[in-house]
């Protein structure tokens, strides 16, 4: 289910199945003696979180201020040839996962509230995640040609190169600058934080947390919007659609800095 985690140490490398793992491992439940539904494997590779999977990271330091609004990266389409291999299995459903956002960050380091200190109370600079779709249709036309200006640059238009159509970003949903940390946030910053900290954020389609309940002020006291972990924002998305992850950051003073992002989305096959 949802979680979330702070360290300064990186976390271990996990095995990732590929899609072609995948299917060899379905096919091997439907050639034994007394073969299983395909519905029971899927549930079973669910349970087990066998999933495909894709990775974006980027390393490269930035900040916004007061009234600070920007986007640091985004992913490949979600669940496309390329984006975990070229193996495209016709008439499969690819359905979101779950998503794992490693950021590490800090606030400007000092405040005028030192009893929020060291706590996520009281802190207006955090991350958000929106959802693109990608023109043309990646889906129906060839592989876009994916560049690394094209995980950063957030303007609507990007030329991958003169040998290829300029690819469009559009918003599968409006992404209003919230004055104030919204419900379905993905992190604050440790208020007051001087060193560089790693947050560890996993989001999962299964998340099902209710406003008010013990978990919703839970992830509020690790510095998460309640809403990131009712599941929703997974569940609604879509084959090729692209995850951002933006900046944010209230009021004079203060500053979001970022040093490292990486978000791994998983999906099953």
């Amino acid at each position: 289910m949802g979680q979330t985690q702070s360290a300064r140490d990186p976390i271990a490398t996990d095995y990732h199945p590929t899609i072609v793992d995948i299917i060899q491992v379905k096919d091997l439940f439907t050639v034994v003696s007394h073969p299983l539904p395909i519905e029971l494997v899927d549930q079973i590779l669910d349970e087990a979180e066998y999933w495909a999977h894709s990775s974006v990271e980027v390393e490269d330091e930035d900040s916004v201020s007061i009234s600070g609004n920007k986007m640091y990266m985004r992913t490949m389409p979600f669940a496309l040839p390329g984006t975990e291999g070229d193996l495209k299995v016709a008439g499969t459903a690819h359905v979101a996962r779950k998503i794992a956002f490693q950021i590490e960050s800090k606030d400007q380091g000092w405040s005028g509230e030192p009893h929020n200190h060291g706590s996520y109370r009281g802190s207006y600079t955090w991350f958000d995640a929106g959802v693109e779709n990608v023109s043309p249709d990646p889906i129906r036309k060839k592989p876009i040609q994916w560049t690394s200006r094209m995980i950063r640059c957030n303007h609507d238009s990007i030329f991958p190169d003169h040998d290829h159509p300029p690819v469009e970003f559009f918003l599968k949903a409006p992404l209003e600058p919230p004055f104030l940390p919204p419900p379905t946030h993905i992190q604050r910053n440790v208020h007051a934080g001087k060193e560089w900290r790693t947050h560890i954020v996993e989001w999962h389609y299964l998340d099902s947390v209710e406003e008010g309940s013990v978990e919703a002020m839970d992830a509020e006291d690790k510095g998460r919007g309640w809403k990131s972990l009712d599941g929703s924002f997974v569940r609604g998305l879509n084959e090729g659609d692209c995850i951002t992850l933006w900046m944010r950051a209230r009021f004079s003073g203060w500053r979001c800095n970022i040093k490292r992002a990486k978000i791994d989305v998983y999906w099953a096959v």
